[in-house]
């Protein structure tokens, strides 16, 4: 098995959001940076209380919440699920796969410091294959 770290793979900028922050504001974050999702932070304690996803945003529009006023401590996901940046990318993988998750914040020492999604480890899988190949050509050459 070839072993590379999430750290490697991982997108490095990811955005947090204070816990009392409404949908339709989390809404226009994501248009606006062009992401996906946000670590929510409660503002007393500093502590990562959960994520909030594009799709979760959806799902309140689709049940007719107020966006205007509906705080996403209502539908964060929690507890929130972390990797470190040195675990391998298949023990991300699996963990996302064992949670039922698509976006899978990083962390090195409590500290946020990336973000692993499907979508990386989509763009990493070309990267693998020619990895394996170079080594069964490398082996056969022997």
């Amino acid at each position: 098995m070839i072993d590379q770290s999430v750290g490697d793979v991982m997108t490095q900028s990811i955005r947090t959001i204070p816990a009392e922050t409404t949908a339709c504001d989390v809404a226009t974050l994501f248009a606006d940076q062009d992401i996906g999702s946000a670590v929510v932070v409660d503002s007393e304690t500093g502590e990562y209380i959960g994520i909030v996803t594009e799709t979760d945003i959806m799902q309140q529009v689709a049940a007719g919440a107020d966006i205007n006023s509906v705080r996403v401590t209502a539908f964060l996901s929690t507890p929130l699920v972390t990797i470190a940046s040195t675990e391998d990318i298949h023990a991300a993988a699996t963990l996302m796969k064992e949670h039922s998750i698509r976006r899978l914040p990083v962390t090195d020492d409590g500290d946020l410091v990336g973000i692993l999604t499907t979508t990386d480890l989509t763009h990493y899988l070309p990267r693998l294959r020619n990895t394996i190949l170079r080594g069964r050509n490398d082996l056969s050459a022997q």
